[in-house]
């Protein structure tokens, strides 16, 4: 402030001390002559020099007269202090002085806070203030000012942070009013960094519009983590700025911005995370009705409103206010907090499906208009064939007017006019060969023979396909020609696993993702044809995907920032400069499993990503680089989507995606419309795609089997025999593939039909007959006991449901609802069948009676696989000892058939990989279960009495995909075999 407005603010602010309190706001109105921030500045100083409720000791003007001088500032423009060089003076308040300056070791712009003396004398509260602060600072949340660094410099404490260019949302509404979409806007990115900040255990304390900075392209920062708790630790009473001051209260010293404190703020009481959403509510209220929620002559008026007045209701201060508006102010500003939003993130999902509803409404014309929102254009930005055809006839028509009027210019315009035609009828030409639907005609080459690829990727140019081989618990990273067998190892093997990778955009790079025991996933960089990795990052968990200059790339980060949590993040290619793009909490997840990935787009502006949700569709969701907007590109989802890839011309994506992780396709999704068309239609396991820049290839690996039905009298591995019913042609079943009924025959899967259909034969494989056809995929058969139904799961509605028949195929009767539910069990009476749900936030056992009807689940916990006792007194199901629903199961437990807690739980042997629970010994003394050690599958047995788990066969080959003991226990069923995977190149016939 200059000397001359400092002695403007003075002279108006003793000229208002003469007036009488409720006289002031008139004598203000005429003084300052429309000058918001003039009037600001005094009603700040009449504010803190008010007798009742002072801050200060002094008068307020003497106090102020230091403040507002920016003379007096600590440090000076071109004043270099450790790295950083001073620009200019920012401003001065009582939570210290700002400066911009010049980081010169990153040769970045800063805003350094110097803050007071009276705020760090005691050590104890200055180091839980920079506790509080760095925590802060490793939220890294678009919406959260970045803290670089807290150090003390030259004598002052200083504190180090991005520096935000833009107003402060008090300088936004001092200038204008804000449409309410805009207004709502700004609400859900306020409370989505603080959703961020409370999940951390952080309590801003302070929310206001001097604390809330908006950015010139649209994004808001919340600034001041911290701060605000350093300053209500502190004893002595500070100096006032329009914002934070401490209030000398009659219960003691409280801390916050009168007009934004929450009720129990005021008193001086603990404060919590509802605190900052009365703080929040105040804001909304104050940017809609353009006033604020509560005001007084003095602090304390303003505090007696906050703690016994309620506001003026919205529908008298802005003209008809949506009911849910009105409904999610009024929550937030009540007073006692148990009445209020509990989790901001209620409030979030509150506020987004109001602004979601509102735009809908504009779009169709029923709301009132409201400022544009930016949003992600689904346009797309080509040439259209009717604007290049008008193009051409009106340079037709001027060419043939030209030419009466000056036939001497005739052969120059003439040729200009060719030049321009060549050029739109090659667009007109580029434009009608990309709305041709790309892969309608195509070629498949075989690129791998071994059985042993689990994901595969192509170069930029398309000539080299990069692979990753897994063999006797190695993992290995290979590249080969695609035109010749020239295979060269890239990373040697190791006993890690491979969880993606992405060539260069240059070709020059190969970048791999390992993880070792599935912890934190590291990136590494390596020469395309090998040489020495180079780390670039940790706990990252799918393949990375780069920017169109190769600068940048877009990672899956599975655990951020704790552990649930998922987010896209951009960094440089070198690992450097970890910017957050979007993020999803349980039960939401950017999927970092079963090779997903990113893709970014050719023109730069779009990330996609699979985003899945435990109980509801897989979509995929295209995020603006520039801002985090976001789209959704399905029109309906999947219940499983893996890998996406942009086509370059941006007509649309290549996605990996099937009704669960057993049976996924590769399908091109069509960018804007969202249509899907399936390039791929066949029996195998699609699991991973990489395309060429060309696009006129992709390479995918399939998973498929070698797998045949073996019996074993009395589980003799030696005596076991092969049934000659040939290759059922799948490994993964999706539950047990092979059951017996009471008379001796066995049900089994199969795709000799040229689906995946159930089978029943003989126990010597004769007089075999189909049971199921053109269903869908029909898998993990169980025989009732009377013999008259057979239980399963099938896909023929759409998703996986569990499904019965007769013994015979006839009369399919759907029996459950659910998004995914499957592996189901039958009760020793019929009556019951028992099966894995998977619900809103995680998988559970439940049961439904054989006859349909609504079902009931038997525990909240995380559970799979149930199947019930001989008795039919218990219900064993495995599960994960881990917090995570989704993390490996290691462990049993048992239930009383009625549901409940466990009575018993058993841990898995420590080498052992369990696959299934498939049944309970037949005199019900112990739980039977397949488990894999170095490829080779056998059954174990865990004794019910506690007892250690004993391994019941001995097979010294195979993987086994499912078993099953005869009615009468003398001979043991099995599907046993081979998994066959392998990298195939399909292209693109011109």
């Amino acid at each position: 402030m200059t000397p001359e407005r400092w002695q403007q603010v003075r002279g108006i602010f003793h000229s208002a001390l003469q007036h009488a309190p409720a006289e002031r706001s008139n004598f203000l109105t005429s003084a300052c002559g429309g000058d918001e921030a003039l009037r600001q500045e005094v009603e700040s100083l009449l504010e803190a020099d008010a007798k009742d409720g002072s801050f200060i000791d002094s008068p307020a003007y003497q106090a102020a007269a230091a403040l507002l001088r920016e003379d007096n500032a600590t440090l000076r423009p071109g004043q270099r202090t450790d790295s950083y060089e001073i620009v200019s003076f920012i401003s001065r308040g009582g939570m210290g002085e700002v400066y911009l300056a010049q980081d010169r070791r990153l040769n970045r712009k800063v805003a350094l806070k110097v803050l007071p003396a009276e705020l760090t004398r005691e050590v104890d509260r200055l180091r839980r203030f920079e506790q509080e602060a760095r925590a802060a600072s490793a939220l890294n949340h678009p919406n959260i000012i970045t803290i670089f660094e807290i150090a003390r410099i030259e004598g002052f404490h200083v504190i180090a942070t991005e520096f935000v260019e833009g107003q402060t949302l008090r300088q936004v509404l001092v200038g204008r009013p804000l449409e309410l979409i805009e207004a709502l806007g700004i609400a859900i990115q306020i409370a989505d960094a603080l959703n961020a900040a409370h999940q951390a255990g952080i309590i801003h304390r302070d929310i206001k519009p001097e604390n809330i900075m908006l950015r010139p392209d649209g994004y808001v920062k919340v600034l001041d983590f911290g701060l605000a708790k350093l300053a209500e630790e502190s004893s002595a009473a500070v100096a006032a700025e329009a914002p934070t001051r401490q209030i000398r209260t009659g219960s003691g010293v409280v801390m916050g911005t009168a007009g934004y404190m929450s009720p129990e703020q005021a008193r001086g009481k603990e404060v919590d995370a509802r605190s900052d959403i009365f703080s929040l509510g105040a804001v909304i209220y104050e940017m809609v009705a353009q006033r604020r929620p509560f005001e007084g002559e003095t602090p304390s008026d303003t505090l007696a409103a906050i703690l016994k007045t309620d506001p003026p209701p919205i529908s008298e201060l802005m003209p008809e206010p949506p009911p849910e508006l009105v409904r999610i102010i009024n929550k937030t500003l009540k007073k006692d907090r148990e009445q209020r939003y509990q989790v901001v993130k209620e409030l979030l999902v509150d506020l987004r499906a109001l602004k979601q509803e509102l735009d809908f409404q504009e779009k169709m014309g029923t709301a009132r208009p409201a400022k544009p929102v930016r949003n992600i254009s689904t346009a797309v930005v080509t040439p259209q064939t009717s604007e290049i055809r008008n193009a051409i006839s009106t340079i037709t028509d001027s060419l043939s007017i030209e030419i009466k009027r000056h036939k001497a210019a005739a052969v120059i315009a003439l040729a200009v006019v060719v030049a321009v035609l060549a050029g739109l009828a090659f667009a007109l030409y580029k434009l009608t060969r990309r709305n041709t639907p790309r892969f309608q005609a195509t070629t498949i080459t075989r690129l791998t023979n071994s059985g042993k690829v689990i994901d595969a990727t192509l170069s930029p140019d398309g000539r080299y396909v990069v692979y990753v081989l897994s063999d006797a618990r190695k993992q290995s990273v290979w590249i080969r020609q695609v035109t010749t067998a020239n295979d060269k190892v890239v990373v040697p093997p190791m006993e890690v696993g491979v969880f993606g990778i992405t060539v260069s955009r240059d070709g020059n790079d190969l970048y791999y993702v390992i993880k070792q025991n599935l912890d934190k996933g590291t990136l590494y960089r390596v020469p395309i044809f090998g040489g020495t990795p180079t780390k670039i990052l940790e706990w990252i968990d799918a393949p990375v995907s780069f920017s169109p200059d190769g600068k940048r790339m877009v990672v899956i980060r599975g655990n951020y920032p704790g552990e649930g949590d998922s987010a896209l993040l951009i960094v440089n290619a070198d690992g450097t400069g970890e910017q957050l793009l979007a993020q999803r909490k349980r039960p939401e997840a950017f999927v970092p499993i079963f090779f997903t990935g990113p893709s970014w787009s050719s023109d730069g502006e779009l990330v996609a990503a699979t985003v899945s949700k435990v109980g509801e569709l897989s979509q995929v969701v295209a995020f603006r680089v520039k801002d985090g907007q976001e789209q959704v590109l399905t029109k309906s989802g999947f219940p499983f989507i893996g890998r996406t890839q942009w086509l370059p011309d941006m007509s649309g994506l290549l996605v990996v995606a099937g009704t669960s992780t057993a049976d996924p396709q590769v399908w091109l999704l069509s960018y804007p419309s969202g249509t899907m068309r399936p390039l791929t239609n066949d029996l195998d396991q699609h699991r991973s795609m990489g395309l060429s820049d060309d696009a006129d290839k992709f390479v995918t690996v399939v998973s498929s089997g070698l797998v045949n039905v073996w019996v074993a009298p009395e589980g003799d591995a030696k005596r076991a025999v092969q049934l000659p019913v040939g290759n059922l042609g799948l490994y993964s079943s999706g539950g047990n593939s092979v059951d017996w009924t009471p008379d001796g025959r066995i049900v089994f899967s199969s795709n000799e039909s040229g689906h995946i259909d159930l089978w029943i034969m003989d126990p010597d494989g004769g007089n075999r007959k189909q049971l199921t056809s053109n269903s869908g995929r029909n898998v993990g058969a169980i025989v009732s006991p009377d013999g008259q139904h057979i239980v399963f799961t099938s896909s023929r509605s759409g998703t996986p449901a569990v499904w019965r028949i007769n013994s015979d195929g006839s009369n399919p009767k759907q029996l459950t609802h659910g998004l995914s539910d499957g592996l189901p069990s039958i009760s020793p009476d019929g009556k019951w069948v028992v099966y894995t749900s998977l619900g809103a936030t995680k998988p559970t056992v439940w049961k439904v009676s054989i006859e349909g009807g609504d079902a009931r689940e038997l525990t909240s916990k995380v559970s799979t696989n149930g199947i019930v006792s001989p008795d039919g007194k218990f219900v064993a199901y495995l599960y994960p000892e881990s917090h995570d629903p989704f993390a490996p199961a290691n462990r049993i437990a048992v239930i009383p058939f009625e549901g409940g807690d466990p009575i018993k739980t058993f841990p898995f042997p420590v080498a052992t990989r369990i696959q299934t629970i498939t049944q309970w010994a037949p005199d019900g003394k112990s739980i039977l279960y397949n488990s894999t050690v170095n490829n080779v599958t056998n059954i174990w047995a865990q004794p019910l009495d506690g007892g250690p788990a004993k391994q019941t066969t001995d097979f010294k080959d195979s993987l086994m995909s499912g078993f099953a003991w005869s009615r009468d226990g003398k001979n043991l069923a099995s599907t046993r075999g081979i998994q066959l995977r392998d990298a195939i190149l399909i292209s693109e016939v011109k």
